[in-house]
């Protein structure tokens, strides 16, 4: 049963071909895969470069869950420049769908004061996305008397078991690094496929696109004292009518010179709770979080709606400058 409602799921999102609603996966660590949120991101550093990797594993009590990896990389150019690149894999457990994407970064960065800071960035890159119809499971293929039957015709036709389309993004972000004060608010707007390629599988779905993901992020960095920060922020995604608000909280405590803890929790409306810990050392941050399903799909899910785990690590900066305040989790 599991896998059946497993299947139902993926099929909404590819096989209905008269929708637009083919939504991208998302984190539930949000800031720790920065150049999927917002491109703007790209060379905000405390450091020349950094280094970012991202797995997510959803709804693991479903047989072939899905599963996503991310990659990326950015660095700090001369004259308020950053360069990037993402990459980002999601598939399930058997291989029957899989989606890749590769982007190229370029941000720039205009100080509109000492330290505040309004920053532009774009990505132009592919994505791909491929099926094996093989390790799907149809309508078609149910037997009254026996369930699933393999040997039954799908009746399911697939012209392009992969298609491959040019994408990028754009967004904006401004934010104020004064390391003095105690309020600090961060504000970003971003949008991915703005051109909603083409990128269908079968013969008659001309005109079926991927839509257009758009976000409103944000939120405040509060110093209550020297060892402890908090970070509430919220965020607001949209794709082809699906839409998704978060809000969020985390808490640093500062354990010494080298050393953050870092905890905190999330909840997207009508789907799940995550608490989140994390450990900050020697310019590697270590992030994992668990989510909790609170919608309708907590029945196949047994309220397991996934973890994820991020890794990053930033080199020490080259010279002295306004440190990024942004959440790490």
């Amino acid at each position: 049963m599991r896998k059946f409602i497993f299947y139902m799921i993926i099929q909404s999102f590819i096989l209905n071909v008269r929708s637009n609603a083919q939504v991208d996966a998302h984190y539930t660590q949000y800031y720790a895969n920065p150049q999927w949120l917002n491109p703007a991101f790209t060379g905000l550093i405390d450091g020349s470069y950094r280094v970012t990797t991202n797995y997510r594993k959803q709804w693991p009590a479903i047989a072939s869950a899905l599963n996503s990896q991310g990659l990326s990389g950015d660095i700090v150019l001369p004259n308020n420049f950053g360069l990037g690149l993402t990459i980002f894999n999601q598939k399930t457990g058997d291989g029957g769908y899989q989606y890749t994407s590769a982007y190229l970064s370029l941000s720039y960065q205009v100080h509109l004061a000492e330290h505040q800071i309004l920053s532009s960035g774009f990505q132009i890159g592919f994505l791909n996305r491929r099926i094996s119809s093989m390790n799907f499971q149809f309508g078609n293929q149910f037997n009254p008397t026996i369930g699933y039957d393999p040997t039954l015709p799908s009746n399911e036709i697939f012209a392009y078991p992969s298609a491959t389309s040019i994408d990028g993004s754009f967004g904006l972000l401004y934010f104020d690094g004064d390391p003095d004060k105690s309020f600090n608010p961060f504000l970003g707007f971003s949008m991915y496929h703005p051109t909603e390629p083409e990128n269908h599988f079968v013969s008659n779905a001309d005109g079926n696109k991927v839509a257009a993901r758009y976000s409103f992020h944000g939120g405040f960095r509060i110093r209550l004292n020297d060892r402890v920060n908090l970070f509430p922020n919220a965020i607001y995604l949209s794709q082809g009518g699906v839409n998704e608000i978060v809000g969020a909280i985390s808490m640093n405590l500062k354990i010494d010179d080298n050393k953050d803890f870092i905890v905190g929790g999330s909840y997207r409306i009508n789907d799940a709770i995550a608490p989140n810990i994390g450990l900050h050392f020697n310019r590697i941050t270590v992030g994992f979080s668990y989510d909790i399903n609170t919608s309708q799909i907590k029945t196949g899910s047994t309220n397991n709606g996934g973890y994820e785990l991020s890794i990053s690590f930033t080199n020490a900066k080259k010279i002295p400058d306004t440190k990024f305040i942004c959440p790490r989790l």
